[in-house]
């Protein structure tokens, strides 16, 4: 429930600087605004805002340096089956949702290999800012979180590829980037601008008459 709530709470802080962003963004990568591209986009942006509240993307003001590493793969299996197994089955269902936008979207990112690169860089990332958190930086995570992307790519792609947009100029290094374009503003924002909006919003939730019940 609480993880559901940290999550809610992080959309609703970001969307004041995820809409004007993303409208920037669209109007620079194309001349022009369109209302259903940009509500398609919005979706995706969103679900990266999602994704890294879920994964413990560090707030600027919080940053700690924590080298807890872990390299060997599948270590963990032995000693707790049941939650390696749970965190496991999390992590692919996590980065699936991109697997399947990406490619449904953008028809550039068409290819497996694209896919397999683009999540493995999406999740290398991730564990590497958490260094700055609390969070172990597992090789695990970083399997499993390709792994979601490519079932989800392979999702889409039986599906094949429904929801494709037309871009005004295909061949743009921007065009043909936009999707880690948007991911990239995502994260800054998650970092930079989220985290003071999201702080005033639960001190108003912990100090409610409703949370003392």
């Amino acid at each position: 429930m609480m993880r559901l709530l940290s999550i809610g709470i992080d959309c609703v802080s970001a969307a004041i600087f995820v809409i004007p962003a993303l409208a920037i963004l669209q109007c620079t990568i194309y001349r022009k605004w369109e209302f259903k591209p940009f509500c398609v986009k919005l979706i995706f942006a969103f679900y990266a805002i999602a994704l890294f509240s879920v994964v413990g993307v560090p707030a600027v003001g919080i940053f700690q340096v924590d080298f807890g590493l872990n390299l060997i793969p599948f270590a963990d299996i032995v000693n707790s089956p049941f939650a390696y197994m749970k965190n496991t089955i999390l992590n692919i269902i996590l980065f699936i949702p991109m697997g399947f936008f990406v490619p449904a979207v953008w028809k550039n990112f068409r290819s497996f290999k694209t896919m397999f690169f683009m999540g493995l860089a999406v999740s290398l990332g991730i564990e590497l800012l958490q260094i700055f958190t609390f969070r172990l930086t597992d090789i695990d995570d970083l399997i499993t979180n390709t792994a979601g992307t490519v079932l989800g790519y392979e999702i889409s792609r039986r599906f094949s590829f429904p929801f494709s947009l037309k871009s005004v100029d295909s061949k743009g290094i921007l065009v043909r980037y936009e999707p880690v374009l948007i991911l990239a503003v995502m994260l800054l924002i998650s970092i930079f601008l989220k985290p003071m909006v999201s702080d005033g919003i639960w001190n108003i939730v912990l100090s409610g008459p409703w949370w003392e019940r």
